[in-house]
């Protein structure tokens, strides 16, 4: 076993047992759509990050985080339409970040991967029945 970090994700309960089988298990369901699940690994391997990307290329829907471990940062992630999006997050927070040069400009690519994230995280949301967290053109801030 590698590195290890904490890692919670969010997903379809007809999908529990495919993360059951990573070693995830149920956390909790309070406040949660119906036939939602939280699952968490409290030792996941190198955070999972592989066997979560197999599942999304399968097509699975959910999204989540992991902490940082000894050689890496932590992230957050989601999947969506067979695409797997991970980007880099605040500790103690499930929010990207995004590098700010000592010049004061931000690294584009993460910025341009931020945003993709941001969208596919959203769009995981609606999926499990979570209302949408983007606002809409033409409605009031």
């Amino acid at each position: 076993m590698g590195d290890r970090a904490y890692v919670e994700i969010v997903c379809r309960e007809e999908d529990e047992p495919l993360f059951e089988a990573l070693g995830f298990m149920q956390e909790f369901r309070h406040a949660l759509p119906a036939n939602v699940v939280t699952m968490v690994d409290a030792e996941a391997s190198e955070g999972a990050t592989t066997e979560l990307q197999t599942l999304a290329d399968k097509g699975i829907v959910f999204r989540g985080w992991h902490d940082a471990g000894g050689s890496y940062d932590g992230a957050c992630f989601a999947s969506i339409d067979g695409q797997f999006y991970q980007v880099l997050r605040l500790n103690h927070s499930d929010l990207p970040c995004i590098e700010v040069h000592v010049d004061g400009t931000v690294d584009a690519d993460q910025l341009s991967a931020t945003s993709e994230f941001l969208k596919a995280s959203d769009r995981v949301g609606q999926s499990l029945g979570f209302p949408s967290g983007i606002e809409q053109k033409g409605e009031a801030p």
